[in-house]
């Protein structure tokens, strides 16, 4: 009798080391459908060969927080992309952004351009994206490129027709940091003297923009920040104020808002591109915003005017977890094969 092994694949980052819903749905339903998924081991890759091995966020693996942690991240990524090319190892990224968020240096960037070069496929999360990583010289010339759209849990029953007008509250969600464009979103609402109550909520990614706001809410009864992760159980009491997700990008590819905000069902306010695009195509522009690069150019009116739209039932096929599921297992079986 033949024992078939176990469909196994390495990831650069499981659900035991982030609280990423993205990483958890995702890997989570993978072992539930009989997949081993393993962290990436150094040692592993030396001592195997034709590992198939799936990258999130590339620059994680060459680099951490400035200082000591991104040292011992580069002194790793040498010697994992030498295994990684010398014993044959399949490599699938997925291409979350255009470029790193932080800073970047000299190894980061080889390591990224190096990955990218001995890739066997790449996952993006837009149509479109694939075109545009091309013309950037991203995809080698071997690698399949598919598109397998961000996950969500779909909504129960229906939305209301409507929001209650006692709602008021716009939830800034995500990590703290500069590129999610913050200060520019309360500076255009503050320059057309906009009535709405914002909350800013997410994890600390630059101490100095998260002072900046603390002091800022101190002298604005409408603006509230509250530091650290928030899931949806940490907002659950400020949801039911709520009138949309706030979740912009600078440099925008891919965000992760919508796919918070769309369960729950509330809209989304998010950076004009190609996911915004492919959003208001298949759910509807009652439940996309796009807001322009320049976000001091953004129609505080027209938002307004948009936020207590009446809204139907989005379609959210496209999104399902068993059907991103299955477009994983796809992509891996062929590639072991």
């Amino acid at each position: 009798m033949v024992v078939m092994a176990t469909p196994r694949v390495l990831w650069s980052v499981t659900p035991e080391q982030t609280k990423s819903p993205y990483i958890d749905l995702i890997a989570t339903r993978l072992r539930a459908e009989g997949w081993t998924i393993d962290h990436l081991s150094l040692s592993e890759l030396l001592q195997t060969s034709g590992q198939l091995v799936h990258v999130q966020w590339p620059e994680h693996v060459s680099r951490g927080a400035p200082g000591v942690a991104t040292i011992a991240k580069h002194l790793r990524a040498v010697p994992l992309l030498a295994a990684l090319k010398l014993r044959n190892h399949r490599v699938i990224i997925t291409a979350h952004n255009r470029s790193p968020h932080g800073e970047s240096d000299v190894v980061d960037a080889w390591f990224r351009s190096q990955l990218e070069s001995i890739a066997a496929a790449f996952i993006v999360l837009v149509p479109g994206h694939e075109d545009e990583l091309r013309a950037n010289g991203v995809v080698n010339a071997g690698a399949e490129v598919v598109t397998i759209r961000h996950p969500l849990s779909l909504p129960e029953g229906e939305p209301q027709a409507g929001l209650p007008g006692d709602r008021n509250l716009i939830i800034v969600l995500g990590q703290i940091h500069p590129y999610h464009q913050i200060e520019e979103f309360l500076d255009a609402l503050d320059a057309a003297n906009s009535t709405r109550d914002v909350l800013v909520a997410g994890g600390v990614g630059d101490e100095q923009l998260a002072e900046r706001l603390i002091e800022r809410a101190k002298s604005n009864d409408r603006l509230t920040v509250r530091t650290g992760f928030a899931d949806a159980a940490v907002l659950e009491p400020y949801l039911s104020q709520a009138l949309a997700i706030v979740s912009l990008q600078r440099n925008t590819f891919n965000s992760g808002g919508p796919f918070f905000a769309l369960p729950q069902h509330l809209p989304i306010i998010m950076s004009a591109g190609a996911q915004a695009q492919d959003l208001i195509e298949t759910v509807g522009s009652d439940w996309v915003f796009p807001v322009p690069e320049r976000v001091e150019t953004l129609k505080v009116a027209e938002l307004d005017t948009w936020l207590t739209r009446p809204r139907s039932v989005p379609d959210l096929d496209s999104f399902t977890l068993e059907f991103i599921t299955t477009a994983h297992i796809r992509l891996y079986e062929l590639l072991r094969s």
